[in-house]
């Protein structure tokens, strides 16, 4: 992004817009500032929009999460009655909130399961959700099991030690966690909340009784996944 057109300016994420300045410049001390029309609804109306301390280079401008990224131009009143007019620069930011904060699935091998989230967009940029998403599949005892299996090969083969632990990982990856969005797909604007109904068949190779976690990746946002697999309707021996 390039640099403002002059300084000193106000950049930043909505929240916390700093004033910077050239190292030797002389500024006064900020006591109002005027916004444009385009930022008028996202005064913060919660805070001061602007805060200023003993140290002028200190300032800090507040607007709304949602204010949308981009170049604007405010008017700033000092101590002693002077104006300027001064750039800001809203700078993106992702943030998003989930509830439950952990996805948690659970079923046998082969079974269809759904589960719901609600997502709120923090941010100040519209979240694209897309119709499938993906996650790979971890068993929540693999390293340790791998762990296990190197303690008790009886060699001191590095190399046959190496392959005995990477092979039990290699059993412990779950694949791919395949989940498609059933309701809630398609943008989700700044400051709107939308509940997500996701589904998904799960894998016949995942193994009865066994956990296994992964992270799903919504935007930049990163939610646990949790599933719980349940024996199968068949399955009336001891799996371990």
């Amino acid at each position: 992004m390039a640099e403002p057109r002059q300084l000193p300016a106000f950049l930043g994420p909505p929240g916390r817009l700093r004033l910077a300045t050239d190292a030797d410049a002389a500024l006064g001390q900020p006591t109002a500032v005027h916004l444009p029309a385009e930022l008028q609804a996202h005064a913060n109306r919660r805070h001061p929009v602007l805060r200023s301390g003993r140290d002028p280079r200190r300032t800090r401008l507040r607007l709304t999460a949602d204010t949308p990224p981009g170049d604007y131009r405010v008017a700033v009143e000092y101590a002693g009655g002077q104006r300027q007019e001064l750039d800001i620069r809203v700078e993106p930011r992702a943030r998003l909130r989930v509830l439950p904060g952990t996805l948690r699935l659970a079923g046998a091998p082969g079974a269809a399961v759904a589960a719901r989230l609600l997502i709120e967009n923090r941010g100040n940029q519209v979240l694209e959700i897309a119709d499938n998403l993906v996650t790979g599949l971890f068993d929540n005892g693999g390293i340790e099991a791998a762990l296990a299996a190197v303690y008790r090969l009886e060699s001191s083969d590095l190399n046959k030690i190496m392959a005995a632990g990477f092979a039990r990982l290699r059993e412990a990856h779950g694949g791919l966690l395949r989940l498609r969005v059933r309701e809630g797909a398609g943008p989700l604007p700044p400051g709107a909340s939308r509940q997500l109904l996701l589904e998904t068949t799960l894998s016949s190779k995942l193994a009865p009784r066994h956990g296994y976690h992964g992270t799903l990746e919504l935007g930049s946002h990163r939610i646990a996944v949790q599933l719980a697999v349940a024996p199968a309707p068949s399955d009336t021996g001891g799996h371990p």
